[in-house]
């Protein structure tokens, strides 16, 4: 599968620290796999979250071969209901 950024997710691995970026790379690895803590937002047809410690992405997935990365930020930051 393949993955897309959205502006935001960009510029937030663009920003972070080396650690962070590493760890975030490999969690948008797994997500290819449809592997982690990934759970499907309520209310929505097909927006998914991963968990990674206290990151979360957001992304979208409707069965296809393209997943679109939303949102990347820490869990205090995320608005799930924007989403919705």
């Amino acid at each position: 599968m393949e993955i897309r950024l959205e502006k935001q997710p960009q510029k937030y691995l663009a920003s972070a620290d080396a650690a962070t970026r590493k760890k975030l790379e490999k969690a948008l690895d797994g997500i290819t796999r449809l592997e982690g803590n990934i759970v499907k937002l309520g209310g929505t047809k097909n927006m998914f979250r991963c968990k990674i410690d206290h990151y979360r992405i957001i992304f979208s997935y409707s069965g296809g071969q393209i997943i679109v990365v939303e949102t990347i930020d820490a869990r205090t930051n995320i608005k799930y209901r924007r989403f919705k």
